[in-house]
């Protein structure tokens, strides 16, 4: 039975639902780390200090802290996301001010997080289930909603059946279409 903490798994849900809202992969994957982040901060969960192992995620923190920053908001399932844009004009979370979230510390936050083979089946049954799911609904509080339904349903205290989570998705794609 494999088992994941639920960070990883909202910061993914998370990035599956910008991704139905047509944001670019970089983007949705900054978005996923970034809203992950706001509930981790939420949950009162104490802070750590992070440092980023991994060189990519180091090095797009770096050069985020470097740039100068205007910070703006992003309406993301019901809730305003700090963000700002790098030089590229894309999407740099900034949710907690702490370290920023980008697409790098996404891959090694959340994606990285994951058991062997684990990452795509539950992106794909999450993809499944977003696909079935009227946008105008997903952009709300009911993305939250939504999660924590699975989240109780496939949990093991702070641990979430990743089997189990997949046939949650695999039973409510047909009730996400009415």
């Amino acid at each position: 039975m494999p088992n994941l903490n639920r960070f990883p798994l909202l910061g993914l849900w998370a990035r599956e639902a910008a991704h139905r809202l047509s944001y670019n992969d970089h983007d949705a994957d900054t978005l996923g780390h970034a809203y992950a982040v706001l509930y981790a901060i939420r949950a009162n969960r104490p802070s750590r200090v992070v440092e980023y192992k991994d060189k990519e995620a180091a090095e797009s923190v770096k050069e985020a802290l470097a740039a100068p920053a205007d910070l703006d908001t992003v309406e993301f399932g019901g809730d305003e996301l700090q963000v700002s844009r790098d030089g590229r004009g894309r999407l740099v979370g900034r949710v907690g001010n702490a370290l920023p979230q980008t697409a790098q510390t996404y891959r090694y936050k959340v994606r990285g997080k994951f058991p062997e083979g684990y990452y795509d089946k539950v992106r794909d049954a999450f993809r499944a289930f977003f696909k079935q799911y009227p946008k105008d609904r997903l952009n709300t509080r009911e993305l939250y909603n939504l999660y924590d339904q699975w989240k109780k349903a496939c949990g093991a205290g702070r641990l979430v059946d990743l089997d189990k989570l997949i046939r949650w998705c695999q039973e409510r794609k047909s009730i996400a279409r009415a």
